[in-house]
């Protein structure tokens, strides 16, 4: 079985990846697509156009979607619902090949300030008017500030909480990596963070229990 994680499309506002993201779910197999959160950025109140039908109808024709909360889109009040082929869930955890995933957005990791969601909407708004007036994009500035401050010791907090799963996955925070190493006991954990579709156009692909971080190169057709 083939499962794709994408998280932080941010689909709706001005810089992200709207065409390599429809080539992306146009031409990639899979058998489910794992949404993690911040897909349409409703807090920067988004602005549609064509593109984000097509990249709206694609998500909805695949077979099995499953679609967890983020915090800019915070559907979290459809928890266990579900809607034609998708499935709505605030955390996704299964096994394969013995081995437990457990995946997240990853926003309740956020510390302080951070973690406020009415300071959060304030920010992101005001983000978004400057973005538009300036034609600058303060996402992947913010990002590549907030992975040059970036500290192993934060990974290392958030696995403790997730240390009954071998392998997490989040996303959030727009820093794509992943750490593998092995516990006494030779016991193999997995940490990835999908990344963004803003700075980054990465995703987590996982094929028979084994999960590889991968990014999306554009190859349009002449």
């Amino acid at each position: 079985m083939k499962r794709i994680v994408i998280s932080d499309l941010h689909i709706g506002t001005k810089f992200y990846r709207s065409e390599e993201l429809l080539e992306f779910l146009s031409n990639e197999d899979f058998d489910q697509l794992i949404l993690a959160g911040d897909i349409i950025d409703f807090i920067k109140i988004p602005v549609f156009s064509k593109c984000c039908l097509e990249i709206l109808k694609c998500i909805g024709d695949k077979k099995d979607v499953i679609y967890l909360s983020g915090n800019h889109d915070n559907v979290s009040g459809l928890d266990g619902e579900s809607f034609s082929n998708i499935k709505f869930c605030k955390r996704y955890e299964f096994v394969e090949n013995e081995r437990k995933f457990r995946i997240e957005h990853g926003d309740k990791y956020d510390k302080g300030w951070l973690n406020g969601r009415l300071f959060v909407i304030f920010i992101s708004v005001c983000q978004q008017l400057l973005e538009f007036a300036y034609n600058f994009d303060f996402t992947s500035w913010w990002s590549e500030r907030q992975i040059k401050k970036h500290k192993l010791r934060s990974v290392i907090d958030i696995l403790r909480v997730n240390d009954d799963t071998d392998v997490f996955i989040m996303g959030h925070n727009h820093n794509p990596e992943a750490i593998v190493w092995i516990k006494p006991g030779v016991t193999i954990k997995t940490y990835i963070n999908s990344g963004d579709w803003v700075s980054h156009q990465t995703y987590v692909e996982i094929i028979d229990g084994i999960a590889r971080l991968k990014e999306f190169k554009s190859n349009p057709l002449d």
